[in-house]
This record gives C-alpha cells, sequence and structure tokens, in this order.
C-alpha cells in the first residue's frame, strides 16, 4: 500500500494510523483538552476556556495551554458550542448585617428568576452568598471555577472587587453606581421626579418633605437629590432645609410625625417603602389618617406595602428588569466575547396608590422647616 504523507491536510502516514497515542494499532485518535489538562494539572475547564480566548483566563496560563496543545497536536473543532449546553457559575453576593430592615425592599426569589431569565439558554449555576463571604468564593475548589460575580443591592469592599478584576471575571453591581465597574441600577431621580409629578397633579401647590435613609447612603442621597432638582424644575418650594435623615426606623415616632404636622409639611416623601409603612403605622396609633393628614409617598414596590390596609403611593424599583439586564449582559460578555460595558439606569414606572390626597384649592402656603 502506497504511503501517504499529506501532514499538512490532516493525513498521517502508514506507521502513524496503525498506532493511537498509547502504541496500540488503530487509529489515530484526536487529543482532547482533558489530556492537555493532564498533561498540565489544570482543569478541563480551563483548558477549554483558554482555547477559546476567554479573558477569565490569566495570560500566563493562556500561553501555556496554546503551547501544550499546539505540541500534543490538538485540533480545535471548528463547529461553535451551543449555547444550551453551557453551564456557567455566577456568585451572587447578596447583603448581609445590619438591621433586618435594611432587606426588606426586595424579593430576592424575583431577582434569582430574572437573572436566570436574562441568560436565557445558557444554563447558569446562581451560587448565592452573603457579601460577608469576601475572596473565600476563590479558595472553595467545591464551587468550581466562577465565571460571574453579581452584587446584589450590596457594595462590594475595594478587597473583594480587586480580587475579582485580577481573576479577569466579568462583575455586575446591581443598583450601586460605579463608574469604574459594570452596573445596571434604578434610576433614583427619574422615580423621585415621577413621584412629585404625580402628588402635583392632585396638588398643585403642595409643601412636601422627604425622610431619608444614610444606611443605605448612595440611593438616598440620589433619591434626595434627584426629589430636589425636580422640586426646583417645577417651582415647588422644597430645600435641603426640608430633608431629613433618619439614623434608624426607631426616630419614626408622635414627635416626629407631630414635628412634621405643625411645620406645615401636606406630602411626607419617604426614601422607600419601608420607611412610608413605619410612618403609616406610626400615624395610624396617634388616631390620623392617611392622606387627610399628609399625603405620603414610598419608593421600591416593595412587598412590606402589603403589610398596610391603603397601597401606599410608590415607583417601581424594577427589580425583574434589573436582574434580567445583568444576566443578559453576561451571557454576552461570556458566551459571545462581547466588549461592550454595561452602565445602565432603569427609569421604574409609577405605582399608584391611594395615601396621595386631591387638593386642588390649596393656596400656596409657607411653613419653615424643622421639627421639634
Amino acid at each position: 500500500m502506497q504511503s501517504m504523507e499529506r501532514g499538512e491536510d490532516g493525513v498521517r502516514g502508514d506507521s502513524d494510523a496503525r498506532h493511537n497515542e498509547n502504541g496500540s494499532s488503530g487509529e489515530q485518535r484526536p487529543v482532547t483538552i482533558y489530556q492537555i489538562a493532564r498533561e498540565l494539572g489544570v482543569s478541563a475547564g480551563t483548558v477549554s476556556r483558554a482555547l477559546n480566548g476567554s479573558n477569565l483566563v490569566a495570560p500566563d496560563t493562556h500561553e501555556r495551554v496554546t503551547r501544550t496543545a499546539e505540541e500534543m497536536g490538538y485540533l480545535k473543532r471548528r463547529i461553535r458550542r451551543h449555547r444550551a449546553r453551557a453551564i456557567l457559575n455566577v456568585a451572587l453576593f447578596l447583603p448581609f448585617g445590619g438591621e433586618n430592615y435594611l432587606h426588606l425592599f426586595y424579593d430576592p426569589a424575583e431577582f434569582i428568576h430574572a437573572l436566570h431569565t436574562g441568560f436565557g439558554e445558557v444554563r447558569a449555576n446562581v451560587i448565592t452568598l452573603t457579601d460577608a463571604s469576601g475572596v473565600s468564593i476563590f479558595e472553595h475548589k467545591k464551587h468550581g471555577e466562577i465565571d460571574a460575580c453579581v452584587f446584589g443591592f450590596t457594595t462590594p469592599t475595594p478587597e473583594l472587587l480587586a480580587a475579582i478584576d485580577e481573576r479577569r471575571v466579568p462583575v455586575v453591581l446591581i443598583n450601586r453606581i460605579d463608574p469604574q465597574h459594570n452596573y445596571v441600577a434604578s434610576d433614583h431621580a427619574a422615580g423621585m421626579e415621577r413621584l412629585l409629578a404625580h402628588v402635583l397633579e392632585l396638588n398643585p401647590y403642595p409643601r412636601p418633605c422627604f425622610l431619608g435613609l444614610p444606611a443605605i447612603p448612595q440611593v438616598s442621597e440620589l433619591r434626595r437629590d434627584g426629589l430636589l432638582r425636580a422640586a426646583a424644575s417645577r417651582g415647588v418650594r422644597l430645600s435641603t432645609d426640608d430633608t431629613w435623615d433618619l439614623g434608624s426606623l426607631g426616630e419614626i415616632t408622635p414627635r416626629l410625625i407631630e414635628g412634621l404636622i405643625a411645620t406645615g409639611y401636606d406630602t411626607v416623601m419617604c426614601f422607600n417603602d419601608v420607611v412610608a409603612v413605619y410612618i403609616y403605622q406610626c400615624a395610624l396609633s396617634m388616631g390620623l389618617r392617611i392622606p387627610e393628614v399628609f399625603s405620603l409617598t414610598g419608593f421600591d414596590n416593595s412587598p412590606v406595602r402589603s403589610l398596610v390596609s391603603q397601597p401606599i403611593t410608590t415607583v417601581d424599583l424594577t427589580v425583574s428588569e434589573l436582574g434580567r439586564r445583568a444576566g443578559a449582559w453576561l451571557r454576552e460578555r461570556i458566551i459571545e466575547r462581547s466588549d461592550e460595558s454595561l452602565q445602565l439606569q432603569v427609569p421604574g414606572e409609577l405605582v399608584a396608590g391611594t395615601t396621595v390626597a386631591a387638593r386642588p384649592d390649596r393656596a400656596r402656603g409657607g411653613g419653615g422647616g424643622g421639627y421639634g
């Protein structure tokens, strides 16, 4: 039989065809990523990512893998891996510690479901952790290799962010705005503007105040500042003297509400629904009716709204949209190797309740800031 030597076409000679890599007779078997992984002492997943140009693999590891693959005669399949066969490990960090009420503004299950929806046909193994876990996520083999990190409504420490960036793992911040990282957040300023516009439809000359909660600093500040800008643009009397920071929900007392009423405020706009529910319950315990005494608004459209008899007027936090956008971006970044960044603010829709009163005949009034 004539010997074949067209190596450049992938056809081997007689002697090569009679022996496989173990020296036994038979047809030459192709080199697999598992053989390369054993040669280098790394996982098959690392080899696969390196050969596919993933940015999750360190440059030196990528160079070692590609060099070894070439030396071993590895031939990469040209058929693209089907999305539905990909399984990604996603570390989801959720807030931990502090006062429990700080975490009542959304439904974690709704967010996780939306995150899965964003990944589409790509299967995501979501590993839920608390932000107290820190860099230990990368030290436990049981989690496997982490393909992406999502920080849900919490701010990562600089140490943890540095560890993630060092490993070139894509990261998305949820409802936290950081120009140095990818994020998707609610448009807090637009939400406060929609609430104020709704108040003005029913009360042309409101006397509003804002109750903030610095325990969630960036979000509270963005909502306060958004309301101040909206009031200024619409000619509504509202200044920093009319904004108050609550150290805790324990400061919501009859004395506080009496002071707000005595000052002349007829609209209490709260940082979120949790604060609004506490105000509502405190007023109810005093024998006061909302919105007859003053109008009341929240923010987030959170599950706690169901704890009171009247639906509080609010703005939706768009939890589902935040999760879906984050999952979709991670899918494109990891599977399609897209280099587009994600820095997006999503406006929420107004959810009108029954806690804003119609006062069409109210004259433009006065009143100073402060409460006793």
